[in-house]
């Protein structure tokens, strides 16, 4: 008997549609996987003719790797109880910059942004979740960039 709720399938489906969208979209990935764009496009589907299917593991890793975030990785992870931390190999370097700061606050103004468009009409519908969802990924993303600087000592 399968284990996996419908509630995991769909939080790995949000990280994939994640994951293309920080990688450049869906059509920015055929090349690096065995499948083709509709394929791909399966595995972020919400439909219910395609709930069961999933993101494989070695696609999965070709989408965040293209994204330059674990947006699958980290869900599948979480699914299992654990947390991904960087292990200091790929992940951004070098002195803490003005252009840091100003890529936080770009993408946190972004997600403010998405959710304040969303809150106009009073409900937040499924399109208007996915674009909030994105951009605060795309905000988690340049944070984690700066934490990584100083923790590596990049803070000169």
């Amino acid at each position: 008997m399968r284990t996996i709720s419908e509630v995991e399938i769909r939080s790995i489906k949000s990280a994939t549609e994640a994951s293309y969208t920080l990688g450049g979209g869906v059509t920015a990935f055929p090349d690096l996987t065995r499948v083709n764009v509709s394929t791909l496009s399966k595995y972020a589907s919400f439909n219910d003719d395609l709930k069961e299917n999933v993101i494989p593991c070695d696609i999965a890793v070709e989408a965040d790797r293209r994204a330059k975030s674990p947006a699958i990785v980290s869900a599948m992870a979480r699914l299992l109880g654990y947390r991904l931390v960087p292990d200091g190999e790929g992940v951004a370097s070098g002195p803490l910059t003005e252009m840091d700061a100003h890529r936080v606050l770009s993408e946190s103004m972004d997600v403010s942004r998405a959710i304040l468009d969303a809150l106009l009409d009073n409900r937040i519908d499924a399109l208007e979740r996915k674009k909030i969802a994105a951009e605060g990924r795309q905000a988690l993303r340049a944070i984690e960039q700066v934490l990584a600087k100083i923790e590596d000592g990049g803070a000169k």
